[in-house]
């Protein structure tokens, strides 16, 4: 038995010492695999990287990009540790016979998928050449519409039946159809298009487009409609509905008013669209609008008095223009007291909330001077 194995060991020595010299070859390689990452990872902390930016959008801050390339740098080392091991155990079995079938099956373990895969990415090029080719052209054709609708907005060109104000939209409506037009053609030459698995993707998507995204797309929708009705803009004192306030927001899903409590009320575009819109300041700079408040006085106040204090309250307004001058109009006849409205011009519009305030201390003022009741008040306001 001992002759027979010694006989065994005197016929793979070489063999032997051979596979401990490949074993110690490996650890080396190994240890130098993993000195070399840490190496790289230590040197990653020490460099001066700046943001990574696409145009205004900040992709990747300095602390993020560290953190991606000691990712690549694992990444890279686990890829050869294991190329390393690989080779190393083709290696050792060629050391000794008998082993062949093992060898093949190693080879074949990592060579069949490499070929197969190389021969569908071959196989494949004809129709990314396509792809390459659909998404050059479209990108261009972007590109050309942008610039063109900049030009439309900036007032250079001028097209028919596309106003300055709504060449954003319009920009947006054709660059989203070029961008579906483009899938359209594309899709289909995408890996696995026919698939089973590909299908069933594109079903469960049309699924929760159906059931989730309606409203969505109901808001966008009518946020185009108002985008072409160009209603207000940012700054605008508006009604909607019930509620008043300043816009801060207009975007295609809502529009964002703050009230004159200091409260943010976001408004969906569908609710714009089925509600009555009142812009105070007309849509311009330098509109004007006309402020009222209707005061009930006696049939003992002559209609003369009434007008000259309801005036003399409005002039001692802030921010009323005294040009075109404030005006009274009897408004009604009731049967204990004459309704008077007192129309007041403002250019000031965005202080509609504290003129009126004003006004109406105003005109508690002058009255209770000339002794003077009010009998019921009421009061409105409407744009001009």
């Amino acid at each position: 038995m001992n002759e027979k194995l010694i006989d065994l060991i005197s016929q793979y020595s070489e063999s032997i010492i051979y596979s401990a010299l490949l074993f110690i070859l490996v650890l080396i390689e190994i240890w130098i695999i993993n000195r070399g990452s840490a190496f790289l990872k230590r040197k990653v902390d020490s460099l001066p990287l700046i943001d990574f930016k696409l145009k205004s959008i900040k992709l990747l801050n300095e602390s993020k990009q560290r953190i991606t390339i000691k990712a690549m740098i694992t990444i890279i080392k686990i890829v050869l540790l294991l190329i390393v091991i690989y080779v190393s155990l083709i290696l050792l079995l060629k050391l000794f016979p008998g082993t062949e079938s093992i060898i093949n099956n190693l080879i074949k373990l990592i060579y069949q998928p490499l070929q197969i895969a190389f021969k569908s990415f071959v196989d494949y090029l004809p129709k990314l050449f396509s792809v390459v080719i659909v998404v050059f052209i479209f990108h261009y054709i972007k590109m050309f519409v942008k610039s063109l609708f900049h030009e439309i907005q900036m007032g250079q060109i001028s097209i028919a039946g596309i106003e300055p104000q709504s060449a954003r939209i319009t920009r947006s409506i054709i660059i989203f159809i070029l961008n579906v037009l483009m899938l359209i053609l594309i899709i289909p030459n995408f890996p696995g298009y026919n698939s089973l698995a590909f299908n069933g993707i594109a079903a469960f998507v049309g699924l929760l487009i159906t059931i989730g995204g309606s409203s969505v797309i109901a808001n966008y929708m009518a946020g185009i409609v108002i985008s072409y009705m160009n209603p207000c803009s940012k700054g605008d004192i508006v009604q909607i509905g019930d509620t008043t306030g300043e816009v801060i927001e207009f975007s295609m899903f809502a529009i964002k008013v703050n009230t004159p409590k200091l409260v943010q009320v976001s408004i969906p575009n569908t609710n714009v669209l089925s509600s009555h819109f009142i812009n105070y300041n007309g849509g311009t700079d330098n509109f004007r609008t006309i402020l009222n408040t209707t005061v009930s006085l006696g049939y003992d106040v002559s209609f003369e008095k009434a007008n000259e204090l309801l005036i003399e309250a409005a002039k001692a307004t802030k921010y009323v223009d005294l040009s075109p001058a404030p005006f009274v109009m009897q408004k009604k006849l009731d049967d204990f007291y004459v309704v008077y409205e007192l129309n007041a011009y403002t250019s000031s519009v965005n202080k509609m909330f504290s003129i009126y305030s004003e006004m109406h201390k105003n005109i508690l003022i002058v009255f209770n001077e000339a002794g003077i009741e009010i009998l019921s008040p009421h009061y409105e306001e409407r744009p001009k």
